[in-house]
């Protein structure tokens, strides 16, 4: 064969190679679609019942470790409901108690360096009544049987952690130290305070210091009364609250802003954190996976503590997604078909989120909403389930036959 006809062939060759390589999807491609398909279903089959679509979602996946981009996010719908500017995907979602992770992976290691134990009495920091019969673990594992102050009567947007603390003091127990499972606001509240103590520092200056800076979750911070932009506005529908009708599966109601919740500043160490659902999957995929813990410490955080194992037996569904068990600080998922993991939900005024990383498929998972009334629990199995499959369909394409 001459130069010039081998020349021409091998171009013609290298063209039919790229065009065969053009019609494949990356894994990302992949997990992406299957991530903003999802989306969207959910936007519309969750919101149908009100006779709306969901005013705005976002998702992210971890499916595969130490490649360029290995979180896949997608975004859908408005970033200022009721109004329809378009969310983007630097937009920040409060995301209630996954802040609860952040500060069990302080204590965690607080311990891990000896500046306290976990069995500690918590009357070493804090004057409480029974203060000595609880301990630090307690407060980690929701075993103290204190009262959530969020549920209690006198309570105010502005209260601080003293205050909280103070009106769970005043109410009864739920039941004696260590005895039963019950997840409370205050036991992290407490803990917030603890921390502070024994380091001299803000609880919120030592999450930044330890955690945000280093894994360079740059989309996150601790909501201290103002917002740092881009962060989108919340949002429900006008019931359930005091003198509005009940809060009912049916069309009518309207969607109404908040700005401002009620509980964004009191609930501090338990539920103040402002993220992305890029950043809370690397946080919840490195603090289970990564090196924030020692090995003993991951280990304490997945595994079910014998109280939540047998509080959470009979535990309610929420599609395909069960709420089976509760460790020192993260919660254990089952979801239909894919194994168990563990992460963490939220729920604060306006805003909705929930995070996993699964045990068998190693995949790490996190929605978040500017809608209350989003059922996060069921979005987060839909998505999981969605994300194995195409990762699996991706991992079949890759494979020579």
């Amino acid at each position: 064969m001459s130069r010039r006809k081998f020349a021409a062939a091998f171009s013609m060759m290298m063209l039919i190679a790229l065009g065969a390589c053009s019609t494949q999807s990356s894994p990302s491609d992949t997990v992406e679609t299957a991530l903003s398909d999802t989306v969207a279903q959910i936007r519309s089959s969750q919101g149908e019942p009100w006779g709306i679509t969901l005013p705005g979602l976002a998702a992210a996946a971890i499916t595969e470790r130490g490649q360029p981009g290995d979180v896949v996010g997608v975004v859908s719908g408005a970033s200022d409901p009721p109004g329809d500017t378009a969310l983007i995907s630097a937009d920040r979602f409060h995301v209630g108690s996954v802040t609860k992770t952040f500060t069990a992976a302080l204590i965690m290691q607080l311990d891990q360096s000896g500046d306290l134990s976990l069995n500690d009495p918590i009357s070493k920091w804090i004057r409480y009544p029974g203060g000595s019969d609880i301990t630090v673990e307690m407060l980690l594992g929701h075993t103290s049987g204190l009262p959530d102050f969020s549920e209690l009567p006198g309570r105010t947007p502005t209260d601080s952690p003293q205050r909280s603390i103070a009106l769970a003091a005043k109410a009864k127990p739920l039941f004696p130290p260590g005895s039963q499972w019950s997840y409370s606001n205050t036991n992290y509240v407490m803990l917030g305070v603890i921390a502070e103590q024994v380091t001299g520092s803000t609880w919120a200056a030592q999450v930044r210091s330890r955690f945000f800076e280093p894994l360079r979750l740059t989309d996150t911070y601790v909501w201290e009364g103002e917002s740092q932009p881009p962060t989108v506005a919340g949002s429900r529908l006008d019931c359930g609250y005091p003198g509005e009708p009940e809060c009912v599966k049916q069309p009518g109601f309207k969607i109404v802003p908040v700005t401002n919740g009620f509980d964004w500043t009191a609930a501090w160490s338990a539920g103040a954190v402002v993220s992305t659902p890029s950043d809370i999957a690397r946080w919840i995929d490195a603090l289970i996976d990564g090196n924030v813990l020692d090995a003993e410490h991951r280990r304490l955080i997945t595994t079910p503590t014998p109280q939540s194992i047998k509080s959470l037996s009979d535990g309610p569904s929420y599609g395909s997604v069960r709420w089976t068990g509760g460790s020192l600080g993260l919660l254990r998922y089952e979801i239909e078909g894919q194994g168990t993991g563990w992460g963490h939900e939220g729920s604060i005024n306006g805003f909705v989120s929930n995070v996993v990383r699964m045990n068998d498929s190693g995949q790490t998972v996190a929605v978040t909403s500017n809608f209350l009334e989003t059922d996060a629990f069921d979005a987060l199995g839909e998505l999981v389930i969605a994300v194995n499959a195409a990762a699996k369909q991706q991992q079949a394409l890759a494979t020579p036959s």
